[in-house]
């Protein structure tokens, strides 16, 4: 970028006058190399100088500042450009609308948009897009269709790009049914799918627990000539591990090396977990050692489900030794690891050692999750630790409603530890001390307005 400015300085001298292409092409250089700042400084200097800028260099300004994540100032730019002779268009205003959609501001997205047909700004398809993105993924998908139906009305065409995003929200939200009649409207429409739509359609099928069905589309998708890419084999692999079908992942796998698609760390995890869960360890270091001889880097997710496998078959001493050599390696074990160390140490008997962990993370200022502590108070109660257990109940007790409730919905994993918790204190042979402890753990759920809550999903999950 020096260079670029050193030639306009000769050219300058030589008594020539810089045109608009020539600002435009600094200015773009400018911001793709991460110069936001120093653009509008360049914008600034040549308004002085008494140039007239065009849309094309109000819009790359725009731009530039919405990929820096700067959106409020974008806003303000647009504003001045209001001001001017030069006029705000389409494209001013989409990137803004799509940059405040990222940011989950989608009241003041619409808004802008409102604020468009008020100026007979016509939106295109790129402005309805950005918008149905951002209901999307704020879960109002009734706005959203309102939007698909609205541009429809207005002659804008829905490109492929639209339907992706929404067939893409149907089938997060388990509406597979929505999800088949928005991509027979596509198809009827003329619109060709892409690699995208065969993403989401098979992520939306393995979602819903029939990878068979994704199967089928893969295998569509080969036979009508597109060709899968590395995320449509991680999306079937990672549907056939969570359907226990180890081995058909395992082929697909293979599949990859002969079409010559070359898998990701993505790929590599997917398959360590799934061979870590359906007990074979042993393949599973195989695929690590592969990932070393490749130089693809083994990350946290991989030893966690090594750890976790470790664990399960109460290999307790490999497991500790495992989390030193991840931090031998560099890579900082999180919550996760944690929290599967100090369950496998208390299920294994080994409470000392998963209380030394535990005290040692709170001395750090660890965010302990309520996994954490669930893990914990189970593993004191097992070695009947009764006292302990709801001294360590108490310590949770300002935050007892997060203690059930992640947010505002009850876990169901915190209701099966509550629910073992009292199972643990029934069966002992301190029963009085077990109601009393019982009777201390309700109170805590009362105070907390979750017991009803509680009782429900008890209920759903015998």
């Amino acid at each position: 970028m020096n260079f670029s400015f050193s030639i306009l300085g000769k050219i300058l001298k030589m008594g020539f006058h810089g045109n608009i292409i020539t600002l435009n092409t600094l200015m773009k250089g400018l911001c793709l190399n991460g110069k936001v700042h120093e653009a509008l400084h360049f914008h600034d200097h040549v308004i002085k100088q008494g140039f007239q800028l065009s849309q094309v260099s109000y819009g790359t300004l725009i731009n530039g500042l919405c990929k820096m994540g700067e959106t409020r100032p974008a806003l303000q730019l647009l504003r001045r450009i209001n001001q001017k002779s030069t006029n705000a268009d389409v494209v001013m205003y989409s990137t803004i609308i799509d940059s405040l959609c990222k940011d989950k501001s989608i009241n003041d997205a619409y808004e802008l948009y409102l604020e468009m047909i008020a100026k007979r700004i016509s939106p295109n398809v790129i402005t309805f897009n950005n918008l149905i993105y951002g209901f999307c993924i704020v879960g109002q998908l009734k706005e959203a269709f309102g939007l698909f139906h609205e541009m429809v009305l207005k002659n804008i065409n829905p490109d492929v790009y639209t339907f992706n995003i929404l067939v893409d929200s149907l089938y997060k939200e388990g509406k597979v049914k929505e999800a088949m009649n928005v991509l027979a409207m596509m198809m009827k429409k003329g619109v060709k799918p892409s690699v995208v739509t065969y993403h989401t359609l098979m992520d939306g099928y393995c979602l819903v627990n029939q990878v068979n069905k994704a199967i089928k589309i893969f295998n569509a998708m080969v036979h009508k000539g597109v060709m899968p890419d590395v995320q449509c084999y991680n999306i079937i692999i990672n549907g056939l591990c969570k359907n226990k079908m180890v081995g058909e992942a395992m082929n697909l796998f293979k599949e990859m090396h002969n079409r010559m698609v070359v898998p990701n760390v993505v790929t590599y995890n997917t398959l360590i977990d799934g061979l870590c869960k359906s007990g074979k360890i042993s393949y599973a270091w195989e695929l690590v050692d592969e990932m070393h001889r490749i130089g693809l880097q083994v990350d946290v997710i991989t030893y966690n489900s090594l750890l976790h496998a470790l664990c399960k078959k109460n290999h307790l001493d490999q497991a500790i030794a495992l989390v030193k050599k991840m931090k031998d390696q560099g890579i900082q074990p999180n919550m996760s690891t944690y929290n599967i160390l100090i369950d496998g140490l208390c299920k294994g008997g080994r409470l000392k050692n998963a209380q030394v962990i535990f005290q040692e993370l709170l001395s750090k200022g660890y965010h302990l999750s309520v996994w954490t502590y669930n893990a914990m108070i189970n593993g004191l109660c097992k070695e009947g630790l009764f006292d302990e257990a709801l001294a360590l109940l108490s310590r949770m007790e300002d935050n007892a409603r997060r203690f059930f409730f992640a947010s505002s919905e009850a876990r169901k994993d915190d209701v099966v530890s509550f629910g073992e918790k009292f199972n643990n204190l029934m069966n002992s042979p301190v029963m009085f001390h077990s109601q009393k402890v019982n009777r201390e753990m309700m109170f805590r759920a009362v105070k907390a307005k979750s017991i009803i809550a509680i009782f429900k999903f008890l209920g759903e999950l015998t």
